[in-house]
């Protein structure tokens, strides 16, 4: 995907303002967890409020401009980060909601990748407390490579509770294009069961077959 955010403060204000009250609206029906959204709503705030303070030409500090431009980086980021894995591969995104997002689309002139055919294989480093680490890699790989012409590794999970008998009753977390992939819990959550199922994701948002569900206690 093209480069997509404005460069203008103004104009990235403008957009931001666009992509985040879709978002908010969509959140739900796009299977984005609370913890990742709060995480972006987290780094806009911090935008909003420090482009407020640097706007003001008459009355702003160097300070001022330092702490805008950290912010923007910073929000910045997360955004690439965000639409990687939640919007521009996503099942429940349209193309057309993307456009109203101002999001490249992707060409339907390339050659199309076919929906791969393998599992991932997952395995959980949970020696951290209130963290699970989703070390994964392909079936018919002993590396850690993705298939041919796969965007990343799709992860479901339902901490808590009685083992899910399918994907169905787990929540989406998001497209890891790089192993591993991390989840933070809540001290509440302590010594409850996690349960995770993976499915590779192609370049054109085909999905692959589900691994095997996996499980580590939440330490």
């Amino acid at each position: 995907m093209a480069d997509y955010i404005p460069r203008p403060n103004a104009v990235f204000n403008d957009w931001q303002n666009n992509m985040f009250g879709i978002i908010s609206e969509k959140r739900e029906q796009w299977k984005i967890g609370e913890a990742v959204f709060a995480r972006l709503a987290g780094l806009r705030s911090q935008w909003n409020s420090a482009y407020a303070l640097a706007s003001n030409r008459h009355n702003r500090t160097e300070a001022n401009v330092t702490a805008k431009n950290e912010a923007l980086a910073a929000y910045k980021k997360e955004l690439r980060m965000f639409v990687k894995s939640h919007l521009a591969f996503s099942e429940y995104v349209t193309d057309a909601e993307r456009d109203s997002m101002g999001l490249t689309l992707r060409s339907p002139s390339r050659t199309a990748a076919q929906a791969p055919t393998t599992a991932p294989v997952a395995e959980i480093d949970f020696s951290t407390r209130l963290r699970h680490i989703i070390h994964f890699r392909d079936s018919n790989a002993t590396g850690r490579a993705k298939p041919g012409k796969v965007h990343g590794c799709e992860i479901w999970s339902k901490a808590g509770g009685q083992q899910p008998e399918s994907e169905a009753e787990m929540t989406y977390l998001g497209v890891d294009t790089c192993t591993p992939f991390t989840v933070s819990y809540q001290g509440g959550q302590q010594g409850q069961t996690a349960y995770y199922m993976l499915r590779w994701v192609s370049t054109r948002g085909q999905h692959g077959p589900w691994s095997a569900m996996v499980s580590a206690v939440i330490a």
